[in-house]
């Protein structure tokens, strides 16, 4: 494999939109490595969390590679002092929604690249602050039916619909979408990288 392919080591159909739309090319690569929850002695510690799955994805996928370099990342949502995943299912999604209403979020994203050649990696986190609106309750069933796919940390997606239930947002937009480009941007160069020697054209 050419030393300036990227792999992410992630199935979110959201990240690979996002570097395909940075022109950047990579190639996907999902691994069944057994990710960390929250909530359990110092995992309760965001960022930590975030940081260390991503690397338990970026090294798992590295080992079936020889070259490369290897993106691992993981989203959640600190709600309440409480990390916050993806929904179990629908009515788990729809009580998210609810409890959200008229309160305020923090979107944290670990990432971790690795390069498969010479074993060093670099990590980072990125956090957006979010207001969600106040929602009626009459309204909930409503916006859920407009908000779209619930398979994200939280249970929401910021694109289309669901841009109209945030008052306010402070931090970076792609990282509540999954994949903060300017910190990924900033790991490249810790490695030695230019992320524009990754861009086909």
């Amino acid at each position: 494999m050419n030393k300036n392919m990227l792999v992410l080591a992630s199935k979110s159909r959201r990240r690979t939109e996002i570097l395909k739309s940075c022109a950047i090319k990579h190639k996907i690569f999902v691994t069944n490595a057994k990710e960390i929850k929250g909530g359990v002695g110092a995992y309760c510690n965001t960022p930590l969390l975030v940081v260390k799955n991503a690397k338990i994805k970026a090294f798992a996928a590295a080992k079936n590679f020889q070259a490369g370099i290897i993106l691992g990342v993981d989203t959640v949502v600190l709600f309440k002092g409480k990390n916050i995943g993806k929904p179990n299912n629908e009515a788990h999604a729809r009580r998210m929604l609810k409890s959200f209403s008229g309160q305020k979020i923090a979107v944290f994203s670990g990432l971790c690249l690795l390069d498969k050649a010479n074993g060093k990696f670099a990590c980072g986190v990125e956090r957006t602050d979010l207001k969600v609106k106040n929602i009626q309750d009459r309204d909930i069933e409503k916006y859920f039916l407009k908000l779209g796919p619930y398979d994200r940390a939280g249970g929401f997606s910021i694109e289309g619909p669901g841009a109209i239930i945030f008052d306010d947002i402070k931090g970076s937009y792609f990282n509540v979408l999954g994949l903060p480009m300017g910190k990924l941007s900033d790991l490249f160069e810790k490695l030695g990288y230019d992320i524009l020697d990754f861009m086909e054209g």
